[in-house]
């Protein structure tokens, strides 16, 4: 008996990692961003965190950038999934 062998889409991949950085980028930037209004009412050290200080700059474009990767690969999910699927079933019956 052969394995029930389930289709895969590339997408879906994609998805994973690209969901993954999102969320690492967008958890960064909110602990910044509390830090920076905590700053206001607290004196802080001139020198930051690194990550804190490139969020502070670029955070907005990576959570842009993101979002696309984010669209872009749920829109080629969705559009090709059929195409994946008719894939595993084609290999499937050459199987059998």
């Amino acid at each position: 008996m052969h394995p029930n062998r389930k289709f895969a889409n590339p997408f879906y991949a994609l998805l994973v990692v690209v969901g993954i950085a999102f969320v690492v980028t967008a958890t960064a930037y909110g602990v910044m961003a509390f830090r920076n209004t905590k700053a206001l009412t607290t004196p802080a050290p001139q020198d930051g965190h690194p990550l804190m200080n490139w969020l502070n700059e670029h955070g907005n474009t990576l959570l842009m950038l993101e979002l696309t990767l984010l669209a872009i690969g749920t829109c080629g999910a969705i559009a090709t999934d059929d195409y994946w699927q008719r894939r595993a079933t084609r290999s499937k019956t050459k199987i059998h």
